[in-house]
This record gives structure tokens, sequence and C-alpha cells, in this order.
């Protein structure tokens, strides 16, 4: 009793097991079928086997593949594994499976014969077609996206140069109306001042407007970059608010890197020019240092400044996130979103460390890349 229970189970699992069973002839001829491939394909068992050859169940493709392909490998390697098949049901749909094959040796003949389990993978191809539209949906989005970006960045490019002009002009003129004609101390005078600085605050945010559009449309060349020549550029470029405010650098000794010149020089000057702004009543002093490691060079600069809230840390590099308004420093909130973007193009991560009244550290790392300017690469 318990052994006629055992085959019982045995044929059970066979008959309707997750995936269906097949036994063929070397001449393809169906000689067994388990319940599952019946219902895959619609077929009754009687006129299923002994009545129908494996070749079939596929279209001229699939015919030559089992011909050319699986066969062989049946009789050479004595099994195949994997194979990706469409066979054709009883309504002639098509049923995508993924096949695998064994050649046994039949007990009743000593001939040998061919076992295919085959898994019914059509919700796989459904979620992979499902799968390729997304991305192509994703991909067109990026693509329309980033044409958008392009042209954004071109109009604030282009916008920002065509404004410099007539905002020069007004300035002039405004000057020669306050000089000739508006008396000193009076009301007039006061509204004349005004008009000048939103003029000025206009002109600042047009020239940081610009600055941050070029970032993206500049020659990029890649090479190696002395760092402390990076600075000394910097500090040049700021001359003039480096004397008015007395500012003492102290400057190691920094390694080179592999970047853009023109990048780096605009990333150490956003960062001396803000450690300059927000001065603290003493002389501002700027300290430069770095770190390495094996991947990485991390450079820090820190200033004896105001500081700031650590809640602030992340947001002060959000494109236009001021921390103070204009009447008190002037600025726009461009130039540390500046340097995120140029921080980012160099594959590196920025960020900032500080406290009120104790000065802030400002930290950016720029992996260790290979110079290929020279290899032809």
């Amino acid at each position: 009793m318990e052994n006629n229970a055992f085959n019982e189970d045995i044929e059970d699992l066979y008959q309707n097991a997750p995936f269906g069973y097949l036994t063929i002839r070397q001449n393809g001829r169906i000689v067994n079928v388990n319940t599952t491939l019946l219902n895959f394909l619609g077929y009754g068992r009687a006129e299923f086997v002994n009545h129908k050859s494996f070749q079939d169940l596929l279209q001229i493709g699939g015919k030559i593949y089992f011909e050319t392909h699986m066969i062989p490998l049946l009789q050479m390697q004595g099994e195949f594994s994997e194979i990706n098949l469409e066979l054709q049901s009883k309504t002639g749909a098509g049923l995508p499976v993924l096949v695998n094959g064994k050649s046994v040796v039949s007990k009743s003949n000593s001939q040998p014969i061919y076992r295919f389990s085959i898994l019914d993978i059509s919700q796989r191809k459904l979620y992979e077609k499902e799968l390729l539209i997304a991305r192509k949906n994703a991909d067109e989005k990026t693509q329309k996206l980033r044409q958008i970006n392009e042209e954004l960045e071109q109009f604030a490019s282009i916008a920002s140069h065509d404004l410099q002009a007539p905002l020069n002009t007004v300035i002039g003129l405004m000057s020669l109306l306050k000089r000739d004609y508006i008396p000193q101390g009076s009301d007039e005078e006061l509204y004349f001042s005004l008009i000048q600085s939103n003029i000025e605050r206009m002109k600042l945010m047009i020239k940081d407007l610009l600055s941050h559009s070029r970032i993206d449309h500049e020659t990029i060349e890649m090479k190696s970059v002395s760092l402390n020549e990076v600075c000394q550029m910097a500090i040049e470029l700021l001359q003039e608010p480096i004397k008015a405010n007395q500012v003492v650098f102290e400057i190691t000794k920094l390694p080179t890197v592999i970047g853009s010149k023109i990048r780096l020089v605009r990333l150490f000057e956003n960062l001396f020019s803000n450690a300059i702004k927000y001065r603290s009543s003493e002389n501002p002093a700027i300290q430069v240092t770095f770190t390495e490691t094996i991947d990485s060079t991390t450079v820090s600069i820190k200033d004896n400044g105001m500081g700031f809230e650590a809640i602030h840390a992340k947001s002060i590099f959000k494109f236009m996130k001021r921390l103070h308004g204009h009447d008190q420093i002037p600025g726009t909130g461009i130039g540390l979103a500046s340097c995120k973007k140029i921080v980012e193009f160099h594959k590196g991560e920025i960020w900032a460390k500080s406290e009120p009244g104790k000065g802030s550290s400002f930290h950016f790392s720029l992996p260790k890349l290979i110079d290929t300017s020279e290899s032809g690469i």
C-alpha cells in the first residue's frame, strides 16, 4: 500500500508540476507529456501523444533551430540548457518558453530518447517588454529634459550677456544725473541711491548667472593641474577685495590633480570671495590645506568669518539660497551652487562646517583620475 501511494505521489508530481515535461524519440515524435504542458498548449492527451512531433509545435525558424542546434547538442553533449523558443498552441497562439533537454536511454528498447522540461516565460517576456518600453520612455524624457536644460542655460547665457550693456548705460546716465541735477542731502539723492543700489544688485545677479551658465558650455580640458597655481590665479582675480579687506592667506603646498583648470579657478575664486564677503570684525584670514587617500584628494578652505548655524550646511549650496538679506550682505546665492556644480562635474563632493562667530570651513573632494590628455585616448 505504501509503495502504491508513493508511486501515486510521483505520478502526481510529474503530471501537475509547475512546468511542462515532454519525452520525444530521436525523430521528434512525442511519446509522453505531462498535464501541465497539455494545459499550456490547449491539447488533449489522446490527440497529442504519438500523434504530434516536437517540430509540429514550432514555426519555420524554430524547426530549423531544432534540427541544426538542439538535436546536435543532445547527440554530442547529451544535454542543453535554457534555450528560448516559442511553441505554438492548439489555437495557434505563441507561447514563449525556456527549454532544458537531456538525452537518456530508453529502458524498453535501449534507444536514446530526449526529455525536455519546459518553463512558461510569457510573464517574464511581458515584463521585459514593459521594461523596454519604460526604458525607452525614460530615455526620451531624459533626452527632452537635457535639451530643455541646455536651452535654458543657453538662454541664461545670452540674456545675461545682452543685459549687461543697457545696465551699464543706465548706471552711467544715473551717475551724470546725480552729479549735475540732484542736490546733495536731498530726498532725490536718497531715491537715486536706492535706484543705483538695485541696479548694482541686478548687475551682480546677471554676472553670477552668466558665470553659472558658462560652466556647462565652456571648453572642457581635463589635464594635470597644480592647485597652488589655481589658488594664485583665483587670488589675482580678487585683488581689489583682497586689498580692500586686508586678507591674509595661508596656503600649504598643494598637490597636482586631474581636472578642468578654468573650472577649478572659478571654484577657488568663489570660495575665497565667500570667505571675504562673510568676514567678521577681524581682518579675513583664509587657510588652505589638504588631505589625501588612495582614491581622492580633499581640499579644505577655512576662514575666520562670521560663520553660520550647522543646520544650514546643506542648504547653502542650493541655487539662489541666501542666509542674509541683500541689505545686510550683497550677494545672489549663486556662487556656492556653482561650486557644487563644478565639484560634481569632477565626480567629487563638497560640504561645509561652521559655527556662528567661529568661522567656516569648506571641504571638497577630487577623485584621483587618470590623465588621458597625452595618451591619445
